[in-house]
């Protein structure tokens, strides 16, 4: 959800041309600038990496227990996800920063760790971010496995 409007804004700022030379068609501050800052798109993920919307919609949720309608939680994860997304962003952009309790405040904090640059450990981000997301991806595949041999019936003999 956080990043929709970044990429909503390359479409349209952007387009074909970034198709074909990727990030270098941009071309300038002010298009960078547009896209992740002062335009619509850019006001609108700043919005939405803020954490404090999605923290007031998980008071929300439990004081006056307006997820008891959520049965399987969904709704719950994804404000969690969202949360999540604007904590770990505040922890590994190091150069790119946005407010994190915008509208409260503006204040940015540049992390020594980015989830790209190579001059900020980008590179071992990527190979733990990945190597975590893999473990997951096992993890979730082979309890799916054994559930579903617990729960089939037993096999003739």
């Amino acid at each position: 959800l956080s990043d929709i409007p970044s990429i909503a804004g390359v479409i349209y700022y952007v387009g074909p041309a970034f198709l074909r030379e990727g990030w270098s068609s941009m071309g300038s501050e002010n298009v960078f600038d547009e896209i992740y800052v002062s335009g619509p798109f850019g006001f609108t993920g700043i919005a939405l990496h803020s954490a404090i919307l999605p923290l007031a919609l998980l008071l929300l949720y439990f004081v006056p227990k307006i997820g008891r309608r959520d049965h399987r939680r969904i709704f719950l994860w994804f404000l969690i996800g969202w949360f999540g997304h604007a904590a770990a962003d505040f922890l590994t952009h190091a150069a790119n920063a946005r407010p994190l309790f915008w509208p409260l405040s503006g204040w940015t904090w540049n992390s020594p760790i980015s989830y790209y640059d190579p001059l900020h450990y980008g590179r071992e981000f990527f190979l733990i971010s990945h190597a975590l997301m893999l473990l997951i991806l096992v993890t979730l595949i082979i309890r799916r496995i054994l559930d579903s041999r617990r729960k089939s019936p037993a096999r003739n003999s």
